[in-house]
C-alpha cells in the first residue's frame, strides 16, 4: 500500500500538467482505487478504466484531468 501510494505520489509530481497520467502497477484493491481516486480529483481529473482492459491491476487505470476525460 506504501509504495503504491509513493508511485502515484511520484507520477503526480513528473506529470502534473499532463491530460491524463497512468496509475502505476499493483493489485487495484478498494483501498488502492480510493487513494488514487482521492488524488486524482485533487488535480481536477478523474479515473477512468482503459477499454482494454480487465480492472485487477492499477495499470488498468488512468487518472484523465481536462479536456482529455
Amino acid at each position: 500500500m506504501k509504495r503504491t501510494v509513493a508511485l502515484l505520489a511520484m507520477t503526480l509530481a513528473l506529470c502534473a500538467c499532463a491530460s491524463s497520467y497512468d496509475l502505476g502497477s499493483g493489485d487495484a484493491n478498494y483501498d488502492a482505487i480510493k487513494d488514487a481516486s482521492a488524488a486524482c480529483k485533487a488535480h481536477g481529473g478523474e479515473i477512468q478504466r482503459l477499454a482494454d482492459r480487465d480492472g485487477r491491476d492499477l495499470s488498468d487505470y488512468q487518472c484523465r484531468i481536462g479536456k482529455g476525460r
